[in-house]
């Protein structure tokens, strides 16, 4: 029995002492498991177990100098945490006794000393002294101390004789549960490498000899800090003696009790005990210190070796990893000075070396985690532990409060993610983050303007707009108040930023998405005038920026007011602004708008002028695929083909060299040269070409979105922190400042890829003819394919499928020598590979004269089923139609009725029966199984206005389609602007094939355009096209009035529909009363979206001429002569964007 009792109280003294239980009423248990409080556990283990009445002493005395240290009884207090009004880097106010309590502790020393005549080898008494000599203030004392135990000196003077260290030594016995006989110093059996017993048992003694040491190591460095201040390296070596063997320790603890994966968040009843952290308290309280006081010595030095650097960031990775042990309460205010400092460390490293970097150290490093750079992967976690300390312990303030930690996390979070890139892809979890902070900061401005930024880079567009509301009502009240909630600079940056990106959601919007944007537009004016009314305290750079603005506001409101009257003026204001803003501060952004703005059909024309400013900002930003394209566009509208073609071709060549950048993110450190760069200009294009590369090797130069990221700086030493300060640098200065316009999306890069690439084709089209352009057309499928995957096999099966339809033969047009379509519905007619280009408004002069090897017609029965469906002509049409006519045409009315011929509820006539001629090699390019793949037919759906209810027959199933042999992202799921943007491909083979003369290709191609989007009004565009093509002007008139029923401010349906009323009224038919309709249709269109649409004048012309109003013809056609002059290939706002 008494040996029983001689263990537990042992074990007992040791679960105490280990757990640093130094404050509690009852740290240890009974033989009988009843609590007992300190003094009778030493008055216990006093009994029980005989001489060790030293032990006892010793540990009352730790125990009272812990207390004395901590100032109170509780373990927060007990944790020692920075205490309030001190700074957060402030290191040498630690383990010091008040001076109040200076008395008490000079007893509990001189009671140590004489203790220590009696038992003068006993190294854990001595430690204890050395502890009471710094607490004390005597440091040099301290030193003596610790220089008479023999191990501490062998762990100082060998990094490895930790793990060699052996029980040579008869000091203080810590007797194991097993054998109370056995014996061995403090660290003797510290990390012992062949000793059975573990660290992590506490009963055995080695946890608290493994606590005294880490403590003693502690003392040891600060006594150096306290004595000889400029001499970091000393101290920093000695914390480093035995940091680097605190894995194998923590290693040790983890085997036994893992960490929990669930962090406690809550202090109630029902929160979570780390049986890790409870176990060891006092082990990790030196532990954390020792780590701490390291990291903030290291940050003080300027990292100018590797090995240098490579000890922060294991500095840095051990604290993280011991922190997992550690409950989010555990000295807060500690941890959130190292969680800062880390990140800050990470993102100055990344943005030194000039890229997405590492430490060189792999250790510490583990590497592309879900497709995330390690530079990311690393920030998230060290921002995901910050944020758990901070919800663990921070409150929602008070009146009057502010939680400025929140706020700078918030900071850190956008510079991580800037210095990532700023992508779009990697914006989602800083919208979270923001998200959380808003639950812990009442009306914090810094946070909504980070929440408008990110959101729309996460394609959050509403989100960014209230944002930008909530930003703007809570610091504009409060400076009409006089309190300063944000400097100047950054409230009038904020606006600007603010205010265009109302300009491009302006721009986006449509009558499909509900309004026509003019509401944002109207909007971004009013933030602009909060802008320029601040603009007297701020530098000129940001006056421009301003100019900028108000230039592309005034753009903006030229297209959504369309209001004849004031465009012109909107559009030379503009131009005027975007001028002046290039006078302080020249920016590629400026000249690209005012490239924009000199094109447009205003007084102030001049093509030449605008060559020269594309130009200009191709050369400040030559990564910008935009300005190349407009540069080729502006080029091929003075006529220079030859130039044109090498600038399309230059912007092609850096988005591949981009996207192949983009595959590797991570560039060999072998390439960091910052001095590879060379200037080259094009003779033919007079553009100064810079190339940016990173080595020999490579030619890459990367995309906007990177550029920020990617400036390669000379490899200087870093500074974390200032040597004399004690107070952390703000988050704010890792902030870079705002850009121009934000990097593009991935999605964006890709639209205005292909954009550039349609463009490529219509040049090449128009200079080498449709059979010039074969080779190209199947690339630009191939790339799509490339670059966005493998299409899903989406095949669907429309309502019509599977019947004979009931307008078979109703063209009655098969190309010369080709069976006709009811003969061989298995027949694939194979065209020859052509250009795709965009169609013009009207279409070309001989596309009417094409069909030469037969006339259409139509059967009888079919003819008179299509004058029955007269009567039911479409209402809603109709009605729109005639709210887009001036009131003063008197016989709409009567024109109205005649408006929808087939467009009824109950019109089936724009059924095209299946085919099978759509082009194989396009087929083959986008990666689908041409053998035995069809398109849906351009068919009445149940939801559409125009479905056929009469004339529906169930299909059979038709049998299950063979997988797609290239596996595609998310099973080859496209979005929606995806779709759209490849339905807008379809089209334009389509209208390659009607004017080369192959008539059912096109129709083919529309019907895949159709598939792919249902609601694209260019597919009803181009089948009236069709319809024109082949002489069937009753279906193209239905197909523009569908077009326009879709999108009624659609300018080519117009246009369309406009020409084939007046090649009606031109052929004498009775259609003449239509005239009146095309005037006031086209009439509107030329106030509004169609103004600088030659064709749109043209034809009012025309209209004007048949009704005999000869004045206005001659004016119609003069202007249309002008805006025909120096015309580009394409539309500059569908093709480019009018701003960024």
């Amino acid at each position: 029995m008494a040996h029983s009792k001689d263990k537990h109280y042992w074990t007992q003294l040791r679960i105490a002492t280990t757990g640093g239980a130094w404050g509690a009423p009852y740290p240890a248990k009974a033989f009988n498991n009843t609590p007992i409080s300190w003094s009778e556990l030493l008055r216990k283990f006093n009994k029980h177990c005989h001489g060790f009445s030293e032990v006892a002493e010793v540990t009352s005395q730790t125990q009272a100098l812990s207390l004395l240290v901590a100032v109170g009884t509780t373990d927060s207090e007990l944790d020692s945490d920075r205490r309030p009004g001190e700074e957060p880097l402030a290191l040498g106010t630690e383990c010091l006794v008040a001076e109040e309590h200076a008395d008490e502790a000079l007893t509990g020393f001189d009671v140590l000393k004489k203790l220590e005549l009696e038992h003068t080898n006993s190294d854990s008494l001595k430690l204890t002294l050395a502890y009471y000599s710094y607490a004390l203030g005597n440091p040099d004392m301290c030193l003596s101390y610790l220089a008479q135990v023999r191990d501490l000196a062998n762990v100082q003077g060998r990094p490895g004789a930790v793990d060699s260290l052996r029980s040579n030594t008869t000091t203080l016995q810590a007797p194991s549960v097993s054998d109370n006989t056995s014996s061995g110093s403090f660290i003797g059996s510290f990390v012992s490498s062949d000793s059975a017993a573990s660290i992590a048992d506490i009963s055995d003694g080695k946890a608290w000899a493994a606590t005294e040491a880490v403590r003693s190591v502690c003392l040891q460095g600060m006594s150096h800090e306290k004595l000889m201040p400029a001499d970091v390296p000393k101290a920093l070596t000695i914390y480093l003696a035995v940091a680097q063997k605190l894995p194998a320790l923590e290693n040790e603890i983890s085997r036994n009790f893992p960490p929990n994966p669930i962090h406690a968040t809550s202090t109630g009843p029902g929160h979570i005990t780390l049986m890790s952290f409870m176990r060891y308290r006092e082990l990790w309280r030196w532990v954390e210190r020792l780590l701490r006081r390291a990291i903030i010595l290291a940050s003080r030095s300027r990292a100018s070796d590797s090995e240098q650097e490579c000890t922060l960031w294991a500095l840095f990775s051990q604290y993280q990893a011991c922190s997992e042990h550690w409950p989010p309460t555990f000295r807060a205010e500690h941890r959130s000075t190292i969680s800062v400092l880390y990140i800050r460390a990470l993102v100055l490293r990344a943005r030194h070396a000039g890229r997405h970097s590492q430490p060189s150290d792999a250790r510490f490093h583990p590497g592309t985690t879900d497709g995330l750079p390690t530079f990311l992967t690393l920030a998230r976690r060290a921002i995901k532990d910050y944020r758990d300390v901070l919800n663990a312990c921070s409150h929602f303030p008070k009146a009057g409060e502010r939680n400025f930690k929140i706020e700078e996390l918030t900071d850190l979070c956008v510079a991580v993610w800037e210095t990532g890139g700023s992508k779009s892809g990697d914006a989602a979890w800083v919208v979270d983050v923001l998200w959380w902070a808003t639950r812990l900061t009442f009306n914090a401005p810094r946070v909504f303007r980070h929440m408008m930024r990110i959101a729309e880079a996460n394609g959050d567009p509403t989100l960014a707009v209230r944002a930008l509301r909530l930003y703007v009502q809570i610091v504009g009240k409060a400076k009409l108040a006089g309190d300063t909630l944000e400097p100047d600079p950054i409230w009038v940056a904020t606006l600007v930023w603010g205010a265009r990106m109302l300009c491009r959601l302006s721009l986006l919007a449509g009558p499909i998405s509900g309004h026509h944007g003019i509401h944002e537009a109207r909007e971004a004016g009013l933030i602009l005038d909060k802008a320029k009314y601040a603009c007297g305290s701020v530098d000129s750079d940001l006056k421009s920026r301003v100019a900028l603005a108000e230039g592309i506001w005034n753009t903006v409101m030229a297209i959504k007011e369309q209001d004849h009257l004031s465009r012109t003026s909107r559009l030379t204001s503009a131009l005027s602004l975007f001028e002046s803003s290039i006078r302080d501060l020249p920016s590629p952004s400026g000249y690209f708008h005012i490239a924009l703005a000199l094109y447009r059909p205003t007084p102030g024309r001049h093509i030449d002028r605008a060559i020269e400013n594309a130009r200009m900002a191709v050369e400040l930003e030559p990564d910008n695929i935009r300005y190349w394209h407009l540069l080729g566009m502006l080029l091929a509208a003075s006529e220079d083909w030859r130039g044109a073609r090498e600038v399309l071709e230059i912007g092609a060549a850096l988005d591949d060299r981009a996207w192949a950048l983009d595959q590797s993110p991570l560039v060999a450190e072998n390439n960091l040269d910052g001095n590879s760069v060379s200037r080259q200009t094009d003779p033919t294009t007079g553009v100064v070409s810079v190339d940016h590369a990173f080595g020999p090797a490579s030619e890459t130069s990367p995309t906007s979105e990177d550029a920020s990221t990617l400036t390669i700086l000379p490899q200087d030493p870093i500074a974390i922190l200032d040597a004399r300060s004690n107070v952390l640098p703000s988050a704010e200065e890792l902030l870079q400042p705002l850009p121009d316009h934000p990097a593009p999306s991935s999605l964006e890069r890709f639209e205005h890829s292909l954009q550039l690439r349609m463009t490529q084709l219509a040049l090449t089209e128009l200079m080498e003819g449709p059979e010039g352009a074969e080779e190209k057309w199947i690339e630009v499928f191939q790339w799509f394919a490339k670059r966005q995957g493998t299409e899903k096999d989406s095949r669907r099966t429309s309502i019509d499928t599977g019947r004979r339809s009931l307008e078979t033969d109703s063209d009655g047009y098969a190309p010369h020598g080709a069976p006709s379509l009811q003969d061989d519905t298995n027949v694939v007619y194979t065209p020859r590979p052509v250009q795709v280009t965009i169609t013009p408004p009207t279409p070309a002069q001989d596309e009417s004269t094409t069909i030469r090897n037969g006339t259409p017609r139509a059967s009888v029965e079919e003819t008179e089923k299509e004058k029955e469906k007269d009567k039911s002509a479409g209402k809603k049409v109709q009605k729109m139609l005639k709210n887009r006519v001036h009131k003063e045409q008197r016989r709409i009315s009567t024109i109205g009725r005649k408006i929808g011929h087939g467009v009824g509820r109950h019109s089936g006539g724009l059924n095209l029966r299946r085919t099978t001629s759509t082009p194989v090699d396009l087929l083959k390019a986008m990666g689908l199984d041409h053998t035995s793949y069809q398109a849906s037919s351009i068919h009445s759906r149940r939801h559409s206005p125009y479905a056929s209810t009469n004339e529906l027959v169930r299909p059979e199933s038709p049998p299950p389609m063979p997988p797609s042999a290239v596996p595609a992202r998310e099973k080859g799921e496209r979005s929606r602007r995806e779709l759209r943007l490849l339905s807008d491909l379809w089209l334009m083979s389509a209208a390659t094939f009607r004017r080369s003369g192959k008539i059912e290709q096109a129709r083919g191609a529309i019907q895949e355009a159709e598939v792919r989007d249902e609601e694209n009004p260019n597919v009803w565009v181009q089948l009236g096209l069709y319809y024109t093509t082949v002489r069937n002007s009753d279906r193209a008139v239905q197909a523009f009035s569908k077009a326009l029923f879709i999108s009624p401010d659609s300018v080519p349906a117009t246009i369309h529909l406009s020409q084939s009323y007046l090649s009606m009224a031109k052929e004498g038919s009775s259609e003449m009363d239509n005239v009146d309709l095309v005037a006031g249709m086209l009439s509107d269109l030329t106030q509004g979206s169609g103004w600088d649409v030659p064709e749109a004048w043209y034809f009012l012309g025309k209209a004007h001429g048949i009704r005999d109003m000869r004045d206005r013809e001659r004016e119609c056609l003069n202007f249309a002569l002008s805006l025909a002059e120096s015309r580009p290939l394409r539309d500059i706002g569908e093709a480019i964007g009018w701003c960024l």
